[in-house]
């Protein structure tokens, strides 16, 4: 299986602070964009539309002087009056002019200043420059002056009514314009939101991202050189996270390696020094006096005619039991393995839960258990299902009594520990223990089981694993 890929911390380091940066200069730019639409849209209100109102009023009060200077000097006769009418002819056609293109892209506003200027012409044609004509030849009759006055009050309200539709349309530009600035500031302002919304959703996930990929996988790491600080050399170091911590974990897992076979070969040395000592005591001592009673029983037996048969034959078992253990001892001596330390340090393990279960498991071991080609990981993972398992039997089973059988065969390495309590139901098969248990079987290439022998019986755990083959 290919080596999972690390990222380094610098490499994490840079997504997450060019994805934070990516993101506000799009929300940057997106709020200038905005900004800017609405900064153009002010600039056309005051630089075009604020200027075509102000050139329409101005030739609104423009007629309005010729109106009332017309009417002034047909009234009075004094040419003075007439001051008024000659400013306002000669405002009117630069302002027609500027109209004419500022609504030079505009049908609707061309229109109207045309309707406007030759209502103008009309007024001037047929009212306001006869009459003008007529009052200065000389004085006109009252009768005259208001049937002129009405006709031009009459012409001059046509004038007025295109003027008040240019006003009208100028204010509706303003109006649009302003609607149009509106608009531009609240997609500038839902911009500027959705951005920075997506901005802070964005340093959530990098915040996340390094909680999961850099400070998760330290703590991890740390807690696990801890537990092998303090002596728990079965606990493995795993190299996750970013790939400096990876890096280290591999170092730190390697140290724990070397530090683990060496303490088990001076353990191991120290065990062979033992042993050696105790084949020699059993062999010199034990064996010998054990010899010597069973020769004073078949004397005893002899001379007095007494049944001690069975005593003797006991006697023979013994020592034959006993050159059987000193045999086993001087060959776990002379042919050292991996799992020298396999039955003693399971048989620590089940004396160590007699306190917790009430009663003492029964133990037994098949093949050679300090001969097998046990790996390292097998060993400290068999170790770990005996554990949890009496401890499950302790915490659950309601148990009086319980087995454990430590079997090697030619292919594989077993474990089975069976109890007489209650039993497994559905629901709790599968616990933080139990789930380890079928873990580490699968995790070396084996298998685990976990059931009912039958209902009431008890449950039985079975745990396999396949041997070194080297």
């Amino acid at each position: 299986m290919a080596e999972r890929r690390h990222l380094s911390l610098r490499h994490l380091t840079w997504i997450c602070l060019v994805a934070v940066s990516l993101v506000f200069l799009a929300v940057s730019a997106a709020s200038i964009i905005g900004r800017s639409t609405v900064a153009r849209s002010v600039h056309e209100l005051s630089g075009h539309v604020f200027s075509v109102q102000n050139d329409v009023e101005a030739l609104r009060r423009a007629y309005t002087d010729q109106e009332t200077g017309q009417r002034g000097f047909m009234l009075t006769g004094n040419p003075v009056s007439l001051q008024p009418y000659l400013a306002g002819a000669d405002a009117t056609g630069p302002l027609i002019a500027g109209l004419g293109a500022d609504f030079a892209g505009d049908e609707r506003g061309r229109w109207l200043v045309d309707s406007v200027a030759s209502a103008a012409a009309i007024w001037r044609s047929t009212a306001a420059e006869p009459q003008i004509a007529a009052r200065k030849a000389g004085p006109l009759a009252s009768d005259e002056l208001a049937r002129m006055a009405l006709q031009g009050k009459q012409i001059f309200d046509d004038l007025r009514g295109h003027l008040r539709e240019l006003a009208g349309y100028s204010n509706d530009m303003a109006q649009a314009q302003l609607q149009r600035i509106n608009a531009a500031q609240r997609t500038a302002n839902v911009i500027q939101g959705v951005g920075v919304a997506v901005l802070a959703v964005v340093v959530v996930i990098a915040l996340v991202t390094v909680r999961r990929r850099l400070s998760r996988p330290v703590d991890e790491l740390l807690e696990e050189v801890k537990a092998v600080a303090d002596g728990d050399y079965d606990q493995p170091i795993h190299p996750t996270g970013p790939r400096e911590t990876a890096e280290l974990a591999r170092a730190v897992e390697q140290m724990r390696l070397s530090l683990r076979a060496s303490t088990d070969r001076l353990v191991d040395s120290e065990l062979r020094d033992e042993q050696a000592r105790i084949a020699a005591d059993l062999h010199d001592r034990v064996i010998q006096r054990v010899f010597g009673l069973g020769l004073g029983l078949t004397s005893a037996a002899a001379r007095r005619n007494l049944d001690l048969e069975g005593f003797i034959d006991e006697t023979d078992a013994i020592i034959h039991d006993l050159r059987l253990v000193v045999f086993n001892l001087h060959h776990a001596i002379s042919v050292p393995t991996r799992s020298t330390r396999m039955r003693s340090a399971i048989i620590d393990v089940v004396e160590g839960s007699v306190a917790a279960l009430g009663f003492t498991p029964a133990l037994q071991f098949e093949g050679p258990i300090d001969g097998a080609n046990v790996r390292p990981e097998a060993h400290a993972a068999a170790l770990a299902v005996v554990r949890e398992s009496l401890s499950n039997v302790a915490r659950h089973a309601q148990a009086t009594a319980a087995s454990v059988n430590v079997t090697i065969t030619s292919a594989d390495f077993r474990i089975t520990v069976r109890d007489n309590g209650i039993g497994v139901s559905g629901g709790d098969t599968m616990g933080n223990g139990r789930r380890n248990i079928e873990t580490r079987a699968e995790n070396l290439g084996g298998s685990a089981t976990i059931h009912n022998t039958s209902p009431g019986a008890g449950a039985v755990v079975e745990w396999a694993v396949p041997l070194d083959p080297g």
